[in-house]
């Protein structure tokens, strides 16, 4: 048995910072993810079984009906039972997306909303899903465990289907529902599951040590903090009754979202090189219209690289990307004084005062050493303070 384990597709994102065109390209590309899924499942060689959507496959239940409408044209080219569990995105207040009038009337056949409990696979004898569907935008319960406790062991293969956080790797403070991985765990050596589908973590991941349990990730990139190697993915399960679950990962997106260092680890450009390198690894972007680049900017340049800095920004904001963006948390950029131009610093005093003078000679130099010389020069002027 064969199934897709995909999550968080979030149509009705909407994409502030973008320009028009590219928010046009990516609402687009949303639909054309599951046109992806369709084309994999569909394939006989690939022998899917079903599809399973572990939460949050709507932004919110105010999408438009044209939206929904888009959406279920896609599904409906599944030609595989498709299940999909209520997320915290399926809710808003009391409004709930899988109970709208445009939900229900419009809703393909081939697509089943996970009640809570245990659901037989259409089609698929001992192949069961255990919804653990969220109730509201937030719990006051662990709803995995909830399921997990009223189980018993069984020889049919049977995937768990939730939407959340999970303690291992996503603490959240005092909030009631988070999911707790030892029970999980314990389910698994217990024989109660076989797998454990999870949705609300943007990217693929793996939590714990069993194999067994994961987030399968967007199949598009929502933000910044997503992994790179967790973006744009579906997870290819297999399992047969007695063996444990054979995991893949299948790319299906087509968008990237790259970040440049962090609010606590800044990109630092101190050099030429350090300009060129970083235009190297933007230059390597497979599609550059697709691609979103937002950078923490800790930039001390001399006058003639922060101008060639700036031109490239620009290039890459207006012309090259979809987005570039210099992050409200950077540090910023600055053009570094010429220590062949400046006073000693009044910091320095006896030997580091003669190093200073004599490394400042050697930098004005013709010598071969002089351009080491005026780098020694500029650390050592850093570490007295500088002029100030």
């Amino acid at each position: 048995m064969k199934f897709i384990h995909t999550a968080d597709w979030q149509i009705g994102m909407t994409f502030h910072g973008f320009k028009e065109i590219a928010r046009n390209k990516m609402e687009d590309d949303r639909f054309e993810v599951i046109e992806a899924i369709a084309e994999y499942a569909n394939k006989a060689d690939n022998e899917i079984d079903f599809v399973l959507v572990c939460g949050d496959m709507f932004e919110t239940p105010r999408v438009s009906e044209a939206l929904v409408k888009k959406t279920f044209k896609k599904i409906s080219r599944i030609n595989k039972p498709v299940y999909v569990l209520a997320g915290n995105h399926e809710w808003n207040g009391s409004e709930f997306m899988f109970a709208t009038k445009y939900f229900l009337e419009n809703k393909p056949e081939n697509l089943h909303v996970l009640a809570a409990g245990v659901t037989p696979v259409e089609g698929l004898s001992g192949v069961d899903i255990v919804g653990a569907p969220l109730e509201g935008k937030e719990d006051q319960i662990d709803l995995v465990k909830m399921q997990i406790d009223l189980l018993e062991a069984t020889t049919n293969v049977r995937v768990l289907a939730g939407h959340g956080s999970i303690d291992a790797i996503m603490p959240v403070g005092e909030r009631k529902d988070v999911i707790a991985l030892d029970p999980i765990e314990k389910a698994i050596s217990d024989k109660k599951i076989s797998y454990v589908a999870m949705g609300d973590r943007h990217s693929t991941t793996k939590v714990g040590d069993t194999g067994l349990v994961w987030y399968s990730g967007a199949p598009e990139p929502t933000s910044f903090t997503e992994d790179k190697d967790g973006q744009r993915n579906i997870l290819v399960v297999e399992i047969n009754p007695g063996e444990k679950a054979k995991v893949e990962k299948v790319e299906v997106g087509q968008w990237e979202f790259i970040r440049f260092g962090t609010k606590f680890e800044q990109h630092q450009l101190r050099t030429k090189q350090d300009l060129d390198d970083l235009e190297k690894q933007v230059d390597k972007v497979k599609k550059p219209s697709n691609t979103a680049i937002k950078i923490y900017l800790d930039s001390v340049l001399d006058f003639d690289t922060d101008v060639r800095r700036g031109n490239l920004f620009d290039e890459w904001e207006d012309d090259y990307l979809a987005r570039f963006e210099v992050s409200d948390s950077s540090k910023g950029h600055s053009i570094e004084s010429d220590p062949l131009n400046e006073k000693a610093p009044a910091g320095l005093s006896g030997y580091a005062l003669s190093a200073y003078e004599e490394l400042k000679e050697l930098a004005k130099s013709d010598e071969d050493e002089a351009e080491i010389a005026l780098e020694a020069l500029k650390l050592l002027t850093e570490f007295a303070g500088g002029n100030k």
